[in-house]
């Protein structure tokens, strides 16, 4: 179990004007499971590639356990990576791929097997130990790269996007196995893991906090409940939660003696929410979820012209054009395309963003 602490991380690479990552700062606690979530190109990958030594800072420090690991190789900071393409030895069996680090490691043989077996049988990948990797499937392969991992012992995990290659059903499938592993393993060496995704539904069921990253820059850290009920501003409600939030600009006026939020699409009251009076006269963003909108036919707050309905099977996704929005409404209710319907925003579940800054405001 080993805390991991970033400190003023500068990184650029050759041929940019910009850094990747500038004075960044992260801390991840001893025996945590931390997700890194973020748009491509966002730095989370590059993160991930100067704990484990494979890429080098330009400045700043990387303490493992409160040790300067930053001008360590790879190979010293007891770190074990596992990639997205499982970067697996063609030539070698599935036994040999698990075996090698510790090969190289020079370990007796009797130990090797010892090992080698033991944690093929975890994985459930112990009747593939005499095959090829051509030889088994993309969720098998996973699993022995998490093998090879696994069999030395290592106090850090890093996963480099693991489950990207996998079709669906394989990702909840390995999901399940890597969770499992982690609750497992907690039991008693109790490793610190990193795993980095932009794929959300992997960062909102597997970690016990995200890290929202955009452009380089910590957006919000905190536990998955806390991030999707509380975001901190508009980039981390709207990457988070499937599908989106939607948006509405608009202004917060009094009109009646009432505290209202005012569009040409919506006027809704907010008189319950003081935090919105410093906001007089002025513009913001309203945000609300697809499950938190109601279809009706009666009483109605917005009307729209529904466009397209997307069939989840226990639920719909409907899409409803309002003025220049289109809103998508998350409803167990079966609408018709191309009809009009009226919409009722939950009130209570509404969020307001400062439009200037994006962040929530609180």
């Amino acid at each position: 179990m080993s805390k991991i602490l970033l400190k003023n991380i500068t990184k650029k690479y050759d041929n940019s004007t910009e850094n990747i990552l500038e004075n960044f700062n992260l801390e991840i606690e001893a025996g945590e499971f931390l997700i890194l979530v973020g748009p491509s190109g966002c730095g989370k990958s590059t993160i991930l590639r100067l704990i484990s030594g494979f890429e080098q800072i330009d400045s700043g420090n990387i303490y493992i356990d409160e040790k300067d690991v930053g001008k360590l190789p790879p190979k010293e900071r007891g770190i074990a990576m596992v990639f997205q393409n499982y970067a697996l030895y063609p030539h070698m069996t599935v036994y040999e791929n698990i075996a090698f680090p510790l090969k190289i490691a020079k370990i007796d043989k009797k130990i090797i097997e010892q090992k080698v077996v033991e944690t093929a049988k975890k994985l459930e990948i112990f009747e593939l130990l005499d095959r090829k990797p051509s030889e088994i499937s993309g969720g098998q392969k996973q699993r022995v790269a998490i093998a090879r991992a696994m069999v030395r012992n290592p106090k850090i995990f890093l996963f480099d996007e693991p489950l990207s290659n996998l079709d669906a059903k394989l990702k909840v499938d390995m999901r399940i196995k890597i969770l499992k592993l982690h609750k497992e393993l907690k039991k008693t060496s109790n490793p610190t893991m990193v795993y980095v995704t932009h794929d959300q539904i992997e960062a909102m069921t597997m970690g016990d906090r995200i890290c929202v990253v955009n452009q380089g820059k910590i957006m919000q850290i905190d536990t998955p409940e806390m991030i999707y009920t509380n975001p901190a501003n508009k980039f981390v409600a709207e990457f988070i939660g499937n599908p989106s939030m939607n948006f509405f600009e608009g202004e917060i006026v009094y009109k009646n003696g009432r505290l209202q939020f005012y569009s040409k699409e919506i006027v809704l009251d907010v008189d319950d929410k003081v935090e919105l009076e410093r906001y007089v006269d002025k513009k913001v963003i309203l945000g609300i979820r697809p499950e938190d909108i109601d279809i009706q036919e009666g009483e109605k707050t917005i009307t729209g012209e529904v466009e397209l309905v997307e069939n989840t099977g226990n639920e719909y996704y409907v899409h409803i054009t309002v003025g220049d929005n289109v809103v998508i409404v998350r409803t167990q209710k079966k609408v018709e395309k191309n009809r009009n319907y009226g919409i009722v925003l939950k009130k209570e579940k509404t969020y307001f963003f400062d439009k200037d800054t994006e962040k929530t405001i609180k």
